[in-house]
């Protein structure tokens, strides 16, 4: 009797659903997917841009400034005023660097950190029917069917699953954080430990959500809702882990997540969740 599918039956699917579209022909997939994250990704981008192009020009402009210079120009003549007022004149006439250096910075951090999530909702249509396509293929079966329903079923999953997945980063991030730093104040000798093990931990964690997310559609087309798709997910073992973790390396290796990652991380995990499901259901058809 065959055990639950393994880790390393998780990563082949990942990397074995490429090869399957080729031989498929579904090729084509890619370019949509390529298309819609650019369009995606440029347009958060330019938007986190302006928006904090806005907030600098509104703080340089602010009245708080003019008081300040105005200010630093008015001296009593003693040492501390002359020295506040070198400090004042030095941070108003040397702030619009610093703010375009700073806005720059959190600029960059915004689009490594959250647009990603931005596109991986956006993609969530284009998701569902790839992998509705998908299992359609490898059942022999006819083309599938396709609606405007189902296309925002996947945008609503789509959603869902990003607002998880940044959820769940942002609240294991500051969880390990907190309990590592806990630990090493109280009892610093398992500080390495801890130091290891926590990023160790935030990873598998990670992984295990982002496969678990490729097999939402599968699980709504079976009918399951949350909690049952859930449980399914877990009823895998380690694959969905195993599955989700090359996708989390390319959503989260900085400059590999645009572009390569956002097109081809969410392709190979929704053909790759496929791939593992038919494989569970056929014990003596492993991946």
């Amino acid at each position: 009797m065959r055990g639950k599918p393994s880790f390393l039956e998780g990563w082949r699917a990942f990397w074995m659903s490429f090869r399957f579209m080729q031989q498929h022909g579904m090729k084509s997939w890619v370019f949509l997917f390529a298309i819609t994250a650019v369009v995606a990704w440029g347009g958060m981008a330019f938007a986190w841009w302006y928006s904090l192009a806005l907030l600098r020009e509104a703080t340089l402009e602010s009245s708080f400034l003019e008081i300040w210079q105005s200010s630093a120009m008015t001296s009593d003549g003693s040492f501390w005023s002359r020295g506040t007022r070198l400090l004042k004149l030095i941070i108003a006439q040397g702030l619009d660097p610093v703010l375009q250096i700073l806005f720059a910075a959190l600029a960059l951090l915004l689009n490594m950190k959250v647009t990603k999530f931005f596109v991986l909702a956006v993609l969530g249509p284009l998701i569902a029917m790839l992998s509705e396509r998908a299992s359609a293929v490898r059942d022999a079966d006819s083309e599938p069917s396709w609606s405007w329903g189902l296309f925002f079923k996947g945008a609503i999953r789509g959603v869902k699953s990003a607002t998880l997945l940044f959820l769940v980063e942002v609240s294991l991030g500051g969880i390990l954080g907190i309990g590592s730093f806990l630990v090493a104040l109280f009892i610093p000798f398992l500080a390495p430990l801890v130091a290891v093990l926590s990023p160790l931990s935030f990873v598998a964690l990670e992984s295990w959500f982002y496969g678990a997310a490729m097999f939402d559609c599968i699980w709504e087309r079976r009918g399951m809702g949350s909690r049952e798709g859930l449980r399914s997910s877990r009823a895998l073992g380690a694959a969905p882990m195993g599955l989700g973790f090359p996708l989390y390396l390319f959503m989260t290796i900085p400059f590999l997540a645009f572009p390569l990652g956002l097109i081809f991380g969410p392709i190979g995990g929704a053909v790759g969740a496929v791939l593992i499901h038919r494989a569970s259901l056929n014990p003596e058809n492993p991946i």
